[in-house]
């Protein structure tokens, strides 16, 4: 990042402090010019975060936080781009005062003058220990389920819950993982890193009060904290072997089954006394159960094995031993049908009410299929959580009497909880001559069926058909074209002029992404940024029309151009992924261009998804210096008291309202919006704006703003840049 001459370096360093204060991210301050690129400046979130005071920290190079586990590896590389001046975005095990490990989330911008003077090096700091944690947890897990597999001794799989324990713990943490015999005797069973002879005093030892922290923990069933060994009562017999052996501080959490059965203990021992912290206790809370569910896997095979055909929660065959009947159905070689059945309120009720309520729905609509087919020929089970599936040999005259005694079953209420409720049914169902198709095929035409089922309102029932087959691969194979699109950097970027209605003046564009397809040709963005939005990927269109108008911003930026705001419309998927605001503000100081010049437009009902995480987003918006805007005003599911509550500046009134103001009910709706945003300090802008009409109703009640057909179509950026480049000779489209 390079800034002018004129800009002192005294002056850039207050800014920067002035800019620090206000972060609640870790923010420092290096001097290059100074021997070892000392730290000169830090926010109070850097102390938090290493537990540091200011006066220790400033005058140290950064290395201070490094410790005996940081990778060297990655130091190197570090020192390299600080050499060569080049940003830093790494990861880095980082230790607190204390000597608690961290992993920390490193990003490292140099500052230069115009000459390329280095200035400053500005750090910032994540902790993103718990990510980690959660990383290392489910390759253990991996580790040990496919250990368990391949018959690999349970002490050897459970000493790898140890080594990730320790590895989150300042140096020289000790884990220990003790299991519990029938005789209630704690068994010492992975605790490589404790001295042999500590582990000989312990194993064996019978639970109960006042024996320690694990045979304590094991009597009570809760954790227990012994911050210093010395001083703590239930140490009293045991404190010298363990001070003996330099053990200060023990944390024990019980290891408990789902029935709160104790399996035994995971124990932390530290080399001094030592008091947790709220993320560290959480920390083993995620372990514990590991552990549990390792030792209940490996003690029984023969349970788990019966697991694998039953649907725990309910008691209900599953989806595998739905497919190994069916298999055995269809080798009889008679006619037949595969049903699955769903009830549209089950999310909500398991919402509403809890899992097991849920649960207990789908158990009484088993029952009553029970109760229709009574016949050995039918086999039902659960195929995911809100159904059920049914496969049964039958003639076919008959299917029609068996399907309607199935949809008959929600003629009754359900109990949910104490209250009833009636439910409505969701099947999809197809029909079977004999082993001519095979078992998986049949249930992806029963899923197709449903599908189409699920487009209906109330109870309803759809038999599988060729045509439905059929729509439903054009479905995929559009999809599929989709992502080669994507992948070919076939989406392109047209940008519509935003007008002052009184004069014509352009004042800012709206990026539009656009889709010419070799095999489909022209593809109407309304079909495609649908598709892409049901495919989950919209969030990478967005990101190649922000990239594509950055990289045009910069080109004429370094070209000494003209520049106008331009705004890009960002999908409620982006809007709220964790690191949307953060990548944004990092895109722009990448393309040295400042964010006045890009406006985030967002469709009115993104404060139904989640208003406060929502609310937030755009003040950290309007904090880093963009603009928001909210697109279709009044076709969505808008509300007047969350629209007072964002920070937007700017009112899109949908087309679909500009193309009808002749009626009088959509003058006045049109009129009120305008209002609106007036009275919230808005500005309105009117789309699709198509007649001279339009825009001399528009400018009578108010609305200033307006884009549309009527002055410009979308253009690509070459025909924008002639328009900017030679104002005299444009002609209006």
């Amino acid at each position: 990042m390079k800034f002018p001459k004129k800009l002192s370096k005294e002056l850039l360093f207050y800014w920067l402090c002035r800019l620090g204060d206000q972060y609640q991210t870790s923010f420092v301050v290096c001097d290059p010019d100074e021997p070892n690129n000392p730290l000169i400046y830090v926010n109070d979130a850097f102390l938090q975060l290493t537990g540091y005071s200011r006066e220790e920290a400033l005058g140290k190079n950064c290395n201070f936080l490094q410790g005996i586990e940081t990778d060297s590896i990655a130091v190197h590389s570090i020192q390299k781009k600080l050499t060569k001046k080049s940003p830093i975005h790494t990861e880095l095990l980082n230790y607190r005062k204390d000597g608690t490990p961290f992993w920390n989330e490193l990003i490292i911008q140099p500052m230069s003058d115009e000459r390329g003077m280095l200035l400053y090096n500005v750090g910032f700091q994540l902790d993103v220990t718990s990510r980690k944690q959660t990383e290392a947890l489910f390759v253990v897990q991996q580790e040990i389920y496919l250990g368990i597999e391949k018959g690999y001794a349970l002490n050897v799989l459970l000493q790898k819950v140890c080594d990730v324990a320790e590895s989150f713990f300042q140096h020289d943490t000790k884990c220990s993982i003790q299991l519990l015999d029938s005789n209630d005797r704690l068994i010492v069973t992975a605790a490589r890193s404790l001295p042999e002879s500590y582990n000989q005093v312990v194993h064996g030892l019978k639970i109960g009060k006042n024996i320690g922290s694990c045979g304590t923990a094991s009597f009570t069933k809760k954790p227990v904290i012994t911050t210093d060994v010395e001083t703590d009562p239930l140490w009293v017999d045991f404190k010298q072997e363990a001070l003996s052996h330099g053990l200060r501080a023990c944390w024990s959490i019980p290891i408990l089954t789902l029935e709160n059965k104790v399996v035994g203990t995971l124990a932390l021992y530290f080399p001094k006394p030592n008091k947790p912290r709220d993320v560290d206790i959480e920390f083993l809370h995620r372990l514990a159960p590991l552990v549990s569910l390792a030792v209940i896997y490996a003690d029984n095979q023969e349970e788990v094995l019966r697991l694998a055909y039953m649907d725990t929660d309910t008691g209900i065959p599953n989806r595998h031993y739905f497919f190994n009947e069916l298999k055995q159905l269809l080798s009889e070689n008679k006619p037949g049908f595969v049903a699955i059945v769903e009830s549209s309120e089950f999310t909500h009720i398991s919402d509403v009410y809890g899992r097991a309520a849920g649960d207990g729905l789908i158990k009484q609509m088993c029952q009553r299929l029970n109760r229709v087919y009574k016949s050995s020929d039918a086999v039902i089970a659960r195929f995911a959580s809100p159904t059920l599936i049914i496969a049964h040999l039958i003639p076919s005259a008959e299917i029609d009497c068996y399907t309607s005694r199935i949809m008959s079953i929600a003629d009754e209420p359900f109990l949910v909880g104490d209250e009833e409720f009636f439910v409505t049914f969701k099947i999809g169902i197809t029909t079977f001559q004999g082993n001519t198709i095979d078992g998986p095929e049949l249930i992806r035409y029963a899923d197709t069926a449903i599908s189409d089922a699920k487009k209906r309102a109330g109870n309803a029932l759809s038999f599988f058909t060729t045509d439905k087959d059929e729509m439903a691969k054009q479905e995929l194979s559009f999809i599929n074209h989709l992502s080669h699109a994507l992948q070919k950097d076939e989406i392109d970027v047209h940008m519509q002029p935003k007008v002052r209605l009184h004069n014509g003046e352009i004042y800012s564009f709206e990026a539009l992404a656009r889709w010419f397809s070799p095999e489909l040709g022209q593809v109407s963005p309304g079909i495609f940024i649908k598709a892409a939005e049901n495919s989950g990927k919209i969030r990478t269109i967005d990101l190649i029309v922000l990239n594509k108008v950055l990289n045009w911003l910069q080109t004429r930026k370094k070209l000494g151009k003209r520049l106008l705001p331009v705004a890009i419309n960002i999908s409620s998927d982006h809007f709220f992924h964790p690191y949307f605001v953060s990548n944004l503000i990092k895109a722009m100081k990448i393309a040295d261009i400042p964010t006045s010049y890009l406006r985030i437009e967002i469709t009115e009902s993104i404060g139904l998804v989640d208003f406060e995480l929502a609310k937030n987003i755009f003040e950290q918006l309007k904090t880093a210096g963009f603009e928001s805007s909210v697109d279709d005003f009044g076709i969505g599911f808008s509300s007047l008291s969350y629209l007072q509550q964002f920070s937007v500046s700017e009112i899109k009134i949908d087309r679909s309202f500009i193309s009808k103001m002749e009626n009088n009910g959509t003058h006045a709706i049109v009129r009120s919006i305008v209002q609106l945003a007036a009275n919230l300090n808005m500005q309105s802008i009117a789309e699709g704006i198509e007649t001279l009409e339009q825009v001399d109703t528009l400018l009578k009640i108010g609305c200033k703003n307006g884009q549309g057909f009527y002055f410009y179509r979308p253009m690509t950026f070459d025909q924008i840049d002639e328009l900017l480049d030679n104002p005299i000779d444009r002609d209006k489209q």
